[in-house]
């Protein structure tokens, strides 16, 4: 089992009506480089091998456990953040990877 933190994100438009944003792969390393990009696929394999994705918020240093949720519109599995009240260590709220 290994922890990884998300720094970044890559998102692609969802395709329904609701305007919101799929994250199709994300940038694994500390706040200053992304050390490696994962795959959605890649990180959904890792996890269930209980390998564990989280975020941490730049200004209040809060962490969020990373999980899979099941799109309904979609029929396809994503990650999301765990929900809190801090919105800085959300994924949606990550760099968008360069």
């Amino acid at each position: 089992m290994a922890t990884y933190r998300i720094v970044c994100t890559v998102k692609e438009p969802s395709g329904h009506q609701n305007p919101k944003e799929h994250i199709v792969a994300v940038g694994v390393g500390d706040v200053v480089s992304t050390v490696t990009h994962w795959t959605l696929d890649a990180v959904l394999a890792a996890m269930d091998l209980a390998d564990i994705f989280y975020t941490q918020g730049a200004t209040s240093d809060r962490v969020a456990l990373v999980q899979k949720y099941p799109c309904t519109q979609c029929g396809r599995v994503y990650i999301r953040s765990a929900a809190d009240a801090v919105t800085d260590n959300d994924l949606d709220s990550l760099r968008r990877c360069s």
